[in-house]
């Protein structure tokens, strides 16, 4: 995917949707529906009882004299003993939850883990029902966030109550930080799905459609008999909510992933994840690099230099690109074509550069160590001189139009021996 399209596919994806108010009853409603008895559905007691039960769910451990007096009594949570009708009539929004009632949950609500263990843990067609319904109503949920983002909701239903109000928007349990990681995890990937290359952003009529899910790649639902395969390959994490263990998919592969993980889809995505993390730390590492300010001049006069291959023997005693490159045919004749028609002149250039403000000595150092940063996370000979020109170029700030020229310049490097040595090719 180019960057044209990754701009325009991001810039999409960030663009402020039209706001949808969720009322009450529809998300009790949609947790009802997905988590609820379904032996008790049609018992007019089924609805009050589990919103008890959600009530208990996000109400923290006792920790004062009177708390512990309250849960022995039964009283800890204020619904517990009210009438079922009335209860009722939360759930269906033809009256609202006291604000006496929301202000004394707040005071004692807890972190939140139980209520989100009760989402994340449910049957994989529930959560998949529950993220599609929170979609519609345009909350930005993946299934992996599915359990914090339901949490988030019920308390800020909560404050919505205090308040004498009654409805929640996206934006009121939406964090920064939630699309900060999922735009960074999107970027991660090209906007492509790691499995199939599908496309993650879909273009709507009016704005951009989200085709994606974020994924634990060690999967959350596996048997004990599962878990030791899949440890085999690599260890789950210490910590399965960090971003080293998500990665985006496609809709599809997706629900594929969650309900029937394989060690082979494991294995790709665990690659594609080292894949990311070393490119990250290449990119680090290359950071710190500083290339010759008038580098920029020698490979800009490159696109007005006409290669000499009518006398193009390399005035360099060094080994000949064909020893240091022999397995890669393509690569070994573009980079004998550079040598031969622009070794000798880059080397002028060069020579006639050097003085106080430039030292060729440290342009081939700083080239070198580029080099074996690249060779370090184990690239192949095509990845590393690719890469190579595409940070000098990005170093040099110059634009596409000199890619060519950047090449010509590492291929320089290559006969000069700074990148690529005799016995790589053996």
């Amino acid at each position: 995917m180019n960057s044209d399209s990754l701009g325009q596919n991001l810039s999409f994806f960030v663009r402020k949707l039209s706001v949808i108010d969720m009322e009450f009853s529809d998300f009790f409603d949609m947790l009802w529906t997905y988590l609820g008895n379904p032996d008790e559905s049609k018992d007019n007691k089924g609805r009050p009882k589990f919103f008890c039960h959600l009530i208990d769910l996000i109400i923290r451990t006792p920790q004062t004299d009177v708390e512990d007096e309250k849960a022995q009594s039964g009283d800890l949570n204020p619904f517990a003993g009210r009438v079922a009708d009335t209860i009722n009539k939360y759930c269906i929004g033809s009256r609202p939850i006291p604000k006496k009632d929301a202000k004394e949950l707040l005071s004692r609500i807890s972190n939140g883990k139980k209520f989100i263990d009760e989402i994340n843990f449910s049957a994989p067609g529930a959560r998949e029902s529950i993220r599609n319904k929170l979609r519609d109503e345009q909350f930005e949920v993946t299934m992996s966030s599915l359990g914090e983002v339901c949490f988030k909701a019920m308390k800020a239903f909560l404050n919505k109550f205090k308040n004498a109000e009654t409805s929640v928007r996206p934006q009121d349990v939406k964090t920064n930080q939630n699309s900060i990681d999922n735009l960074r995890l999107l970027y991660d990937v090209d906007l492509e799905c790691p499995l199939c290359g599908e496309s993650l952003i879909k273009n709507g009529i009016s704005n951009a459609i989200a085709g994606y899910d974020i994924v634990h790649i060690f999967p959350d639902n596996l048997n004990e008999n599962e878990k030791s395969k899949f440890t085999k390959i690599k260890k789950a994490p210490e910590n399965s909510d960090a971003l080293e263990n998500k990665i985006p998919l496609c809709l599809n592969c997706a629900n594929v992933y969650l309900n029937n993980p394989t060690l082979n889809d494991y294995q790709r995505l665990i690659q594609k994840k080292q894949y990311i993390i070393n490119k990250k730390q290449i990119a680090q590492d290359l950071n710190q690099l500083t290339l010759e300010a008038k580098l920029t001049k020698v490979i800009q006069g490159l696109k007005k230099v006409k290669p000499n291959l009518a006398n193009s023997i390399v005035d360099y005693d060094a080994h000949t690109v064909e020893e240091k490159i022999s397995h890669d045919y393509a690569l070994q004749g573009a980079v004998s074509y550079y040598v031969s028609g622009y070794y000798n002149k880059i080397k002028d250039q060069f020579s006639n550069l050097e003085g106080p403000d430039f030292s060729f000595d440290e342009l081939a150092t700083t080239i070198k160590l580029a080099y074996f940063k690249f060779k370090r996370e184990q690239l192949d000979q095509e990845e590393i001189f690719n890469h190579l020109a595409d940070w000098i170029l990005t170093k040099e700030q110059l634009p596409q139009d000199y890619s060519e020229a950047s090449r010509i310049i590492v291929a320089f490097f290559v006969q000069n021996c700074e990148v690529f040595e005799v016995e790589n090719a053996q």
